[in-house]
Order: C-alpha cells, then structure tokens, then sequence
C-alpha cells in the first residue's frame, strides 16, 4: 500500500463485500470482462478484474460470517472494501448520507474498534460507530436500545466483516449510504430511498476507491 499518495497501489488485491444483489449491480456494469468464482446458498464470488473481487454474502450476521470464512486464500487480500445501505440511529445523520465505520458492535460482543487505512483519510465522508442488529429496527423501543451504546448506524453485516478483518489483520474500509430512519419509518423510508442510496453509494466507490485501483 502506497500510504504516501491518495491513491491505491495498482498490484493491490482488494476484496468488496455487499450484502444484496442490487447493491452491486452499478459496480458489475462497469466490469464487463467480470467472470463468477463461486455461487453457492446465495452467496456469490465474482473477479472483476486481476485484483479486484466481489463476494455477495447475504443478509445477516450468520450469512456473511458463513461467506468470509469459505473464502480460499483470504489472506491474498491487501483491503477489503465493505459497503450496503444502513438505517441512521442519530438524528445528525440524514438519508443518502454516506458514512465510514470506525467503531463496530453486536449485542453480546465486544466493540471493535478499526480506524480505515491512513490512505482513506482524504475521503470526504463522517467517522460513526456501526451498530449489527440481528433483525431489521422497525419501531422506536429498538431504536433507543440500539443507540445506548452510542451506535449511529444499522446494519446487519459489518460486525461479522469487521471481526473477519481484525483476525487476520487486513485493513479495512466499511462505507454505507444511510437508505432510512431506524424505526417506525423503517419500512417506508426504505422503499422510497433504498434505490437512490444504493447508486450513489457505488458511483461514491467508483470514483473515489475503485478508478484508483488502476
């Protein structure tokens, strides 16, 4: 890794995980040449290119577990790349906001804490704390609960990638676009932002991570 520039070394391997098959799609359409590893259970492992790979895990904490431990080789990677959608559980937070994961946590786990790489620092986006819910936050009784630790942000995967990356010491970056309000609007917001927040999350991947990978 080339820590002196805002720029990613070219023999860089770097691995992207998403949880869902739309949050992608944008991405592969730039990657033509893009050939399917492995497909199983509803995870999916594409090479985009010579150093570039996309592992679709699923939802959830078990699902995504699953998928980082089946990767062959893992430590190959130099970064790994998580992104998706999350609720907003701060009222500083607004819909189609893209933020970092620094701080990372599950109920009944430690708080793992996994500042990005230095060469992410130029990144134009807030530092928060990821909170990994078990179920989807629908009404405001969880939403509380799920802020007392301080979290900012649901999701449903990034503990287990955070906790996969710690292990095994590779540098990560965990970016998510907020797609709705935590909470009795979960589901509303959901549907009329989800689309939205899962482009501008990619085009955000694509032009300021993934075009400096060449």
């Amino acid at each position: 890794m080339d820590s002196g520039h805002q720029k990613l070394d070219f023999a860089m391997q770097v691995l992207l995980t998403h949880a869902l098959k739309s949050e992608a799609g944008f991405i592969k359409q730039r990657y033509p040449l893009a050939e399917t590893v492995t497909r199983e259970n509803g995870q999916e492992l594409i090479q985009l290119d010579s150093n570039l790979h996309l592992l679709k895990t699923g939802i959830g904490l078990k699902l995504s577990q699953a998928a980082m431990h089946q990767l062959e080789n893992p430590d190959k990677f130099d970064l790994i790349v998580h992104f998706g959608v999350s609720g907003s559980l701060s009222d500083d937070l607004s819909i189609l906001q893209v933020v970092r994961g620094t701080i990372f946590s599950r109920p009944d786990f430690p708080n793992l804490n996994i500042p990005s790489p230095r060469i992410f620092e130029y990144l134009p986006i807030s530092s928060v704390s990821f909170f990994s819910s078990l179920v989807a936050i629908t009404d405001e009784k969880t939403r509380e609960s799920a802020r007392v630790g301080g979290a900012e942000a649901v999701d449903m995967e990034s503990y287990s990638i955070a906790q996969f990356c710690q292990e095994r010491d590779i540098p990560l970056l965990a970016i998510r676009c907020i797609s709705d309000r935590a909470g009795s609007s979960t589901s509303e917001d959901f549907k009329k932002h989800y689309g939205e927040a899962a482009q501008i999350l990619q085009k955000f991947l694509l032009n300021n991570i993934l075009n400096k990978c060449h």
